[in-house]
């Protein structure tokens, strides 16, 4: 092996051996961890609002649908009628269907036994309940909007359509930035919409 002893030979060197060490070291250094410092919000039954009347019918509470892009946990505000804005810093605790889905269950537990699905043979309803959900998110203006759509069927696999409504929360407001009171505005209106499901479900003789 011919060894080059030159100057400019052994000043390559030198820098290509120090640049191997100075990836080797920083390469092995790992990353500080960063803090989780998002905020998390669960839905909740409104208290304040005055609770139903029981009418001891069993009820099928199907999974609620959402529309695609409120599908994240991360809060969403709507910039204008087609522009919504994502915080990551804000999400919910729990998948959006998933709380409203709760939420309605425990409203309607005032008013009827509530079975979730998936259905077992053995449980015994009376009406199976479908929510399709349009709007439920915060505005930049300092509003809300929530609306959905329900439909009320007899049970069973071949179930006739016996209620139908639509929902549409009432003037609310926050200030763009507190979360919070944005979360418990849409327990709000996702409570109130419980009671209007309650209230269109046919009473059995």
């Amino acid at each position: 092996m011919i060894k080059n002893n030159t100057p400019g030979f052994m000043i390559s060197a030198f820098w290509l051996l120090s640049s191997v060490l100075y990836v080797l070291s920083t390469g092995c250094s790992l990353p500080a961890a960063r803090p989780d410092t998002a905020r998390n919000y669960v839905l909740r039954v409104a208290a304040e609002i005055v609770p139903p009347k029981p009418s001891g019918l069993h009820l099928g509470l199907f999974p609620v649908q959402l529309p695609e892009y409120l599908k994240q946990r991360a809060m969403a505000v709507r910039e204008g009628a087609s522009e919504v804005r994502y915080n990551d810093e804000e999400r919910w605790a729990e998948s959006l269907d998933a709380g409203l889905a709760r939420v309605l269950r425990e409203r309607l537990s005032a008013t009827a036994q509530v079975l979730a699905y998936p259905f077992t043979t053995e449980q015994v309803r009376d009406y199976d309940v479908r929510v399709r959900v349009q709007a439920c998110e915060g505005t930049s203006d300092g509003g809300v909007a929530f609306s959905a759509t329900f439909e009320i069927y007899a049970a069973g696999a071949n179930g006739a359509l016996v209620a139908q409504g639509t929902f549409t929360a009432g003037p609310a407001t926050w200030n763009g930035s507190d979360y919070a009171k944005l979360a418990g505005l849409i327990s709000a209106d996702a409570t109130k919409l419980a009671d209007a499901i309650a209230a269109a479900v046919p009473q059995k003789n």
